[in-house]
């Protein structure tokens, strides 16, 4: 081998022309203490963790981010790569609350090594749920669907009295499986999940829904069960959809007295009446938006609103919101209006309606026939009566369904203030 010429020889070693290197010197015994001791200082909660929520059938899976160091730790929740971050994250004794302001929901979780456990905690429409959570450290695996489970199923959600149609859709994502499901009212959200053999999962929890679509396809056929919440489940069946429709269109959800003017009267958040007698409303093309802002579709449909307001409101367009909360308390509701209106910068009035069920909205608004679901937008021609009525509304997690909608919207209002 021929060797560098700063290789070190003997005869260089003995002639002393070789460099040398002294050992570098002793830790002091207490800087040696400290670096004994760092392996046990736990490390602090920033990473990415598999979160879950344990379901009474089933296990919900999410992701769930966690940035900084206390007392300044910011996070999101994450349904495959769709994020929302979360309002706050703050210490309470040796827990973790993560708050999400927007549904007046926490997850509670204390550290046990590298996984946090604890609860998910929100005042529901039917009162106070907790759900058990739990996370480790790391990220779920990117599991993508087969090509014989994507595309459109054609649904049917076993009922009490009927069953009930719904349209299935999967398709793969950056994270995976993912997909959405949707009814005669609109979707449920953005969907995520994973498939293993000829089972599948996918799940959405925004801090509101607490959703898992769990089955099993055989050939041309899915069966499964649809889980909502901590108990709720729902068989279902679903077939290769064929295309032909399978859903009631929206418009033809609820229906309404157009014999006389759309009428309605309820405080804006300042406690003041507001009614469609208003010389605001008068004359002008109307969308009266029944909406809840523990609603997440809701959520999803204020943006466009909002849009459609900024573009035709000088034009002779009004946007009203009627509000129809979890609880039917004001003092509770009204700030978590204010805060559905700040997220999204809203410039037409909020009104506060009442509690959220079906039959608090067609008591309060009793020119109503068939009201189901939030949100519901209502189109009044310059004389007040109702053109159309829209029952939910298409989120992004739809896709070119959602566009489509938007520019349905659109044209409903050029048409609208088209009328003499």
């Amino acid at each position: 081998m021929t060797r560098s010429p700063d290789w070190p020889t003997p005869e260089r070693r003995k002639a002393g022309t070789v460099e040398t290197h002294s050992r570098p010197p002793a830790l002091p015994p207490f800087r040696l203490s400290l670096l004994l001791l760092l392996p046990l200082i736990p490390p602090g909660p920033a990473g990415p963790y598999r979160a879950a929520l344990d379901l009474a059938g089933g296990e919900l899976r999410f992701s769930l981010v966690i940035e900084g160091r206390a007392p300044r730790l910011k996070g999101r929740l994450c349904n495959g790569d769709d994020c929302q971050p979360f309002s706050a994250i703050r210490q309470a004794g040796d827990s973790l609350v993560f708050e999400l302001a927007d549904y007046a929901a926490t997850i509670t979780a204390a550290p046990r090594g590298d996984s946090l456990i604890g609860q998910y905690h929100n005042v529901g429409r039917r009162g106070p749920r907790s759900i058990p959570f739990r996370a480790a450290r790391g990220s779920w695996p990117v599991v993508p669907g087969s090509p014989a489970l994507l595309g459109d199923w054609d649904a049917f959600f076993e009922g009490t009295v009927a069953a009930t149609p719904r349209i299935l859709r999967f398709r793969n994502g950056s994270r995976g499986l993912e997909g959405t499901v949707v009814s005669n009212s609109g979707d449920y959200g953005r969907f995520w999940g994973a498939v293993e053999g000829d089972s599948f999962a996918i799940a959405h929890f925004d801090g509101s829904f607490v959703y898992l679509l769990a089955g099993r396809q055989t050939g041309d056929t899915l069966r499964g069960t649809f889980h909502a919440g901590l108990r709720s489940q729902t068989p279902f069946v679903a077939v290769r959809s064929t295309g032909r429709p399978h859903l009631t269109p929206p418009t033809e959800v609820t229906g309404a007295d157009t014999s006389a003017p759309f009428q309605f009267a309820f405080p804006d958040l300042s406690g003041n009446l507001v009614s469609s007698d208003d010389p605001r409303f008068k004359g002008k093309v109307v969308l009266v938006d029944i909406f809840g802002s523990w609603c997440p579709t809701c959520h999803d449909a204020a943006p466009a609103l909002v849009r459609l307001y900024r573009d035709y409101h000088k034009r002779g367009v009004e946007v009203v919101g009627l509000a129809f909360e979890a609880i039917g308390d004001s003092a509770i509701d009204a700030p978590l209006v204010r805060r559905y209106r700040d997220k999204f910068g809203i410039p037409f009035p909020l009104l506060m309606g009442g509690v959220s069920d079906q039959e608090a909205v067609s008591a309060a608004l009793p020119q109503l026939r068939g009201f189901t679901a939030f949100p519901t937008t209502i189109f009044l021609g310059r004389d007040g009566r109702v053109r159309r009525i829209h029952a939910g509304f298409y989120g992004p997690a739809t896709g070119a369904q959602h566009e489509a909608l938007v520019r349905e919207f659109r044209r409903e209002v050029e048409r609208l203030l088209s009328e003499k």
